[in-house]
Formats: C-alpha cells, sequence, structure tokens
C-alpha cells in the first residue's frame, strides 16, 4: 500500500479535505499505530518515537484512495489532567463529527486485560456503526499456542463482535488481512464530497 504523510492537525478548522474515505487508528500510547502505518507503507513515513505520549496531534497519510488518520494514544499517564482532558476532547470531536471517518481499527496489547479506556473507546466506535476491526498488537510477545485464549479474553471483556486480526510490527504478521479490510472500505465507499 502506498501512503504518503499529508499533514498534521489538531484545530478541527485544519483537518484536511480530500474527498477520499478515513480510517481512523485508535489505541493507548505506545500501542503501535504509528509502526502499522509503516508497515503498511513498507516505509518509514510516521515517526516512531520510545516514549509513549508523543504523537498529540491528527495525522494523516493518504494513499491508493484512502486517507489512514494516527490518533493521538489514550491513556497516557504522564499528561497533565488538562492535557488529557484536552486530548479526549480532540478525540472526540474526530469520532463524533468527522464525516470523512468511514472505518476504524482499535489496536488492543495482546498481552493485557483491555483497560477501561479500551473498553470506552470501543463502544464508541461501536455506536458509530462504521466497519471496525479489533487488533490484537504485539503478538509476538505472546506464545502463539496462547493467542485464541487472550483473544477470548479480550473480545469478552469489551463485547466485541468486531472481526479480529493478531498483528506483529516486527514479524508483520497479521498485515495481509488489515490491508485486506482497508480494501473493503475503500471499494464500498464513494469519494466524499
Amino acid at each position: 500500500m502506498r501512503l504518503r504523510f499529508l499533514q498534521s492537525a489538531m484545530a478541527f478548522e485544519s483537518w484536511p479535505v480530500t474527498g477520499m474515505p478515513e480510517v481512523a487508528l485508535f489505541g493507548r500510547s505506545n500501542g503501535g499505530k504509528s509502526s502499522l502505518i509503516n508497515a503498511l507503507a513498507q516505509a518509514r513515513v510516521a515517526r516512531i518515537s520510545r516514549d509513549p505520549g508523543r504523537t498529540r496531534t491528527l495525522n494523516f497519510y493518504a494513499g491508493d484512495g484512502i486517507v489512514l488518520v494516527d490518533l493521538p494514544g489514550y491513556g497516557y499517564a504522564r499528561m497533565s489532567k488538562e492535557q488529557q482532558r484536552r486530548q479526549t476532547a480532540l478525540l472526540e470531536r474526530y469520532a463524533q463529527r468527522r464525516e470523512a471517518l468511514v472505518g476504524a481499527v482499535q489496536l488492543v496489547d495482546i498481552r493485557h486485560r483491555p483497560s477501561e479506556l479500551d473498553i470506552a473507546w470501543h463502544e464508541v466506535l461501536r455506536r458509530r456503526g462504521d466497519p471496525l476491526l479489533l487488533l490484537l498488537g504485539k503478538a509476538d510477545q505472546v506464545g502463539r499456542g496462547s493467542w485464541r485464549s487472550r483473544e477470548r479474553e479480550i473480545v469478552e471483556t469489551l463485547g466485541s463482535d468486531a472481526p479480529v486480526v493478531f498483528w506483529s510490527a516486527r514479524t508483520l504478521e497479521g498485515r495481509q488481512a488489515v490491508e485486506s479490510f482497508l480494501d473493503g472500505i475503500r471499494t464500498r465507499q464513494r469519494p466524499l464530497d
């Protein structure tokens, strides 16, 4: 998948108008959203930091008739309460008001039980009614034999009926499944005004 960085933005007024459908990447800070973009692009187009919580803006990446939006991660504890409030408001505004948003990928760490924020955002995304893919990240850090039991626990905790893909940025496990999900969205959507 060809992807190029389009722009970073915070204010609603500065979000780009591309005429293409958008798929947002939701997940905790340090959940692997930027790594996913780089894996899909097969190039380093998204900046990755070792420090969680570095992404503070919405980062738009365009390619092949679709836009991927790397959102700030939720749940970063080292932010002040005011920064957390502003970041949550930004995510909520995007999720609730962005007309170009037609699908989402939620990354959840397979090694841990979903947090309250994972559960809350999953419910927000489900209520939208758009296609939703649940990506169980860092799968290479858990023995393959325990994947299904971890999946059952996570799906049950989230109350999810979304399709599930096991994902590893290191081994690229799941990349084709993510690309198929994005292709399905792209082919169903007509250009947006």
